[in-house]
Formats: C-alpha cells, sequence, structure tokens
C-alpha cells in the first residue's frame, strides 16, 4: 500500500475512537479553516468529509499532519495524538529522514 492510502485507513480507525463530543469538539476547533457546513455536522460522515476538506485546502496531507495531531492535543484526544505521531515515525523511517 502506499503512504497515502495508510494515513487515509488511520484516519478511518480514529473515527472509531472519537465519540459524539469528540467530534464536536474537533469541527469547533478547526474553526473557520473549514466550510461552516461542514462544522455543523459531526456525524461520521460529516467529520469525514471535514478531513477531506482539510485535505483540499492543504492543512494535512500524508507527509504533514500537525495541524490535525495539534487539534487532537486541544481536544485531549490523546489516543489519536498517539496514533498519528507513530504514523509520522513510520513513515520518517520508511522515508529515511
Amino acid at each position: 500500500m502506499d503512504q497515502q492510502f495508510d494515513f487515509r485507513a488511520l484516519l478511518v480507525k480514529l473515527q472509531d475512537c472519537l465519540s459524539d463530543n469528540d467530534r464536536r469538539r474537533l469541527h469547533f476547533i478547526v474553526g473557520d479553516t473549514i466550510p461552516r457546513h461542514l462544522r455543523d455536522d459531526p456525524t461520521l460522515g460529516g467529520t469525514l468529509s471535514l478531513l477531506e476538506s482539510l485535505f483540499d485546502r492543504a492543512k494535512i496531507s500524508e507527509q504533514d499532519f500537525d495541524y490535525l495531531i495539534q487539534a487532537f492535543q486541544e481536544i485531549h484526544c490523546y489516543e489519536a495524538v498517539k496514533r498519528l505521531k507513530g504514523l509520522n515515525c513510520d513513515f520518517k523511517r520508511k522515508l529515511k529522514i
């Protein structure tokens, strides 16, 4: 599998770790970064659309997802932070950075 697929697969798995309140907080914390209609939809589908919007706006990519790590830290989703930081280390090892 490629790096982008692995990253997107992890983002889907992270959704299982988020409560409804976590999703609401994530939508709130990204604020004006995403369109209002996405902010107002904290469902699973709405959160996946939020993530897609962050890709489209170049806020996150499979090489740089510090923005997402920071957002999860701010809303106290430490399991998501741990998984994203671990993935970052794995990607760097593969790229030999």
